[in-house]
């Protein structure tokens, strides 16, 4: 039994995820300034500073006074590790923690220099909390990184619990709670990053977005089996769960799977669950599906703005308070096998839940139900509106019970409905 019990130890299972070999007079100097009263920040950064490798940190509370830098070209591979019962306190308006790599390419084996193969390569962070005592305090910044791994955080308290600038390539983040920051989880702040991975996270009661990309270039982006919810304040216009904005010049977001999370709010002024939008000429935001989602309770559930090529199905869409789906200006979208309903919990049925399509074209629904739908007027409107749209296809999508009518299509183009 006791042998077993090393084995499990071992790999990960009923304990951290990473087994490491503790240096005693490291664990020694980071336990003197584990009180929560001590300055660990200049003890922290020696012993990055040391290139010690992985730092294991104990247990304990350690604030931090300004970011501890690891820049991994001079300091070699290096690792921060907890077993979840040490908590930074960041009181200073930066990152805790801020990683500084030198890769500048792409993710193509051959463009990598030995430098980043030799020491900066797969930076990891897990295992500890940080907690913001600053209002615009930053849990973890990533920059110029290859193969950052975060795992078994809880970042809260922040403004922002991980941002992410300038480049970084091959992004995993997983296993983390990023709770009640107070703008944000995670930033994509005008980075050039490729090949991410977001999943088994809970990314929570940030107060503006859950997850924000804002400008930059985004590919190959994958967001799985998370629980994204309440990212939301009610004093704030526009927050988003996922908010995927590339207006700004040469920003462009494609190449994205959203699959198989749970994604909910609460209705904001002008909030959204996930929200898109793109710049001109339709080259900027789209290549993305959005499939197997339980997603809903906000104002907009979806809201594509210049968006090109998505595609949203095997959904469950829920208590709208505005809109279900409200699409402007894009093309090439395919709705196709959602269920479009309202959470019985709330009693009564008395939000809105409806389609809204402006300015768009290549668009089908089908396969589809939308159920008691109030959208529209005693004049105007209806559960599905199309106005001046163009090759638009609606077959096998059920539009039962509205309150005023299934469907309106004004100045529209070449509309079949089936």
């Amino acid at each position: 039994m006791q042998n077993r019990r090393k084995f499990l130890a071992a790999i990960g299972i009923g304990t951290s995820a990473f087994t490491v070999s503790a240096n005693p007079e490291q664990i020694q100097s980071l336990k003197s300034v584990a009180d929560g009263e001590s300055d660990a920040t200049a003890t922290l950064q020696q012993l990055i500073n040391s290139s010690s490798g992985c730092i294991s940190i104990p247990k304990g509370f350690y604030r931090v006074t300004r970011p501890i830098v690891i820049d991994l070209n001079q300091v070699g591979p290096t690792s921060l590790i907890g077993d979840g019962s040490a908590i930074i306190i960041n009181e200073h308006g930066g990152p805790a923690f801020h990683w500084i790599g030198t890769h500048n390419g792409t993710a193509d084996p051959s463009g990598f220099s030995d430098d980043v193969w030799n020491r900066q390569r797969m930076p990891l962070i897990s295992g500890v909390e940080i907690r913001g005592a600053h209002p615009q305090a930053i849990g973890i910044t990533l920059e110029k990184t290859m193969q950052a791994t975060l795992t078994q955080l809880l970042i809260r308290e922040c403004h922002t619990a991980v941002h992410l600038k300038t480049r970084n390539r091959n992004l995993i983040i997983s296993h983390c709670h990023f709770y009640h920051n107070h703008e944000i989880g995670v930033l994509f702040d005008r980075v050039n990053l490729h090949q991410a991975i977001l999943s088994n996270n809970h990314i929570s009661y940030n107060a503006q977005a859950g997850i924000w990309i804002r400008g930059g270039e985004i590919r190959n982006l994958q967001i799985t089996g998370n629980d994204i919810e309440y990212n939301y304040a009610n004093d704030r216009k526009g927050s988003a769960d996922l908010l995927f904005d590339s207006r700004d010049e040469n920003a462009s977001f494609r190449e994205c799977a959203i699959t198989g999370n749970t994604i909910q709010a609460r209705p904001s002024p002008g909030g959204a669950n996930l929200r898109v939008l793109g710049g001109e000429g339709l080259r900027t935001s789209g290549l993305m599906t959005v499939t197997g989602n339980m997603i809903g309770s906000q104002t907009d559930v979806f809201h594509f703005n210049r968006c090109r090529s998505v595609t949203v199905s095997g959904n469950i869409v829920y208590s709208a308070a505005r809109h279900s789906m409200l699409a402007e200006d894009s093309e090439h979208l395919i709705v196709s096998g959602n269920s479009m309903d309202w959470n019985p919990d709330h009693r009564g049925k008395h939000l809105s839940d409806g389609f809204r399509f402006q300015r768009c074209r290549s668009v089908r629904l089908s396969d589809s139900i939308l159920e008691n739908c109030f959208q529209g007027s005693g004049s105007a409107g209806a559960a599905v509106e199309f106005e001046d749209c163009e090759d638009v296809s609606m077959h096998g999508f059920q539009v039962l019970d509205p309150r005023f009518r299934g469907l309106e299509v004004r100045k529209s183009r070449r509309v079949s409905i089936l």
